[in-house]
């Protein structure tokens, strides 16, 4: 009879018991029609390289508008070439780091390279390449929790998209980011999550090549929850040089969402609003906001992976040690 009774009370109490290591519900919020309104916002300024007045214009749009939500702005300013650059940086609280560092490019391509000949000496408005990563960063900040702001850094980056044009190389901004961190601030921000050309109307996310898989596993395991599998494809995608190689490049585990391939209108003047929806815009939203608000600090467990080189000396060294046993055993 006490066991009968045992039995219905586990039945009955176990249930409603905390899980432990379970994360609380969280609806999310994240409107991806604001989001779009920030993609516009931005494209209003016209095409905006380094060193543009339009994109002097639209650093003013980006700062003003996180301090007007109650973030924390610097400018970090460097000259690359001749060309007076700047890095935004928001933050919720100075007084401590925080784990995650979120980021995207907010300048475009001086010229279209990938368009016809006669369209190659004009800039590109970059709705999808620059704005739409923008866009949800401006997001994420407008309606994350203020529980959770402090987990997040947010990270504008300038000079991403110029290389190959006048002895520009890429991700200038990303880099010199990286290289004012101090030791340890590297070691304080357990993930670095780039947002890249993620607006298009018909968004394709695989997995970025170079990204460090647990955290990469992580961010799609959250899609998959929220029914994003047919957008955050569970298949491989090419290694891109981008904003996020930096990062990996220190030895802080990062991830690029980034759309592969690229658009067609890629690096051409068609890279315009209508290229992009705020469907798409809401899918890498509520991602991410659901990813911030369920982050655990004290739990987390990234760590770079390991170079392909390295994996192949850990396998190689100890197959030759062997061979050269047995030759030297047989003679």
């Amino acid at each position: 009879m006490r066991t009968h009774f045992l039995v219905l009370f586990l039945i009955l109490i176990v249930p409603i018991l905390p899980v432990a290591g379970q994360q609380p519900s969280h609806t999310v919020i994240f409107d991806g029609n604001s989001a779009y309104s920030y993609l516009e916002g931005q494209c209003e300024f016209g095409p905006r390289p380094p060193g543009s007045q339009n994109l002097s214009d639209c650093r003013h749009f980006i700062s003003t508008g996180l301090e007007t939500l109650g973030w924390t702005v610097f400018l970090q300013n460097f000259t690359y070439l001749g060309t007076e650059c700047s890095n935004i940086i928001a933050k919720w609280s100075v007084i401590s780091d925080a784990p995650l560092l979120l980021g995207a490019h907010y300048d475009t391509r001086p010229l279209a390279t990938s368009d016809t000949p006669e369209n190659q000496s004009k800039p590109i408005l970059g709705a999808n390449d620059g704005a739409s990563g923008v866009a949800v960063l401006l997001e994420l900040a407008r309606i994350l929790p203020e529980s959770s702001r402090d987990l997040v850094e947010l990270a504008f980056f300038d000079a991403e998209d110029s290389g190959g044009i006048n002895g520009w190389e890429w991700i200038r901004g990303s880099t010199h980011y990286v290289s004012e961190l101090s030791e340890s601030r590297k070691a304080s921000i357990q993930a670095m999550i780039l947002v890249d050309m993620v607006g298009d109307a018909n968004l394709r996310l695989p997995k970025e090549g170079s990204s460090t898989d647990s955290l990469q596993n992580d961010v799609w395991d959250v899609a998959n929850t929220l029914n994003y599998s047919q957008t955050f494809l569970n298949q491989a995608g090419s290694s891109i040089l981008d904003d996020h190689s930096p990062f990996l490049e220190a030895g802080i585990p990062a991830l690029d969402i980034i759309h592969i391939p690229f658009p067609w209108y890629w690096h051409t003047l068609e890279d315009t609003p209508d290229k992009c929806s705020a469907e798409s815009l809401q899918k890498v939203g509520e991602v991410l906001e659901t990813f911030i608000v369920q982050y655990d600090p004290e739990s987390a467990t990234y760590s770079p992976d390991p170079p392909s080189l390295l994996y192949g000396l850990m396998i190689a060294l100890p197959l030759l040690i062997v061979t050269v046993i047995y030759i030297r055993r047989r003679r």
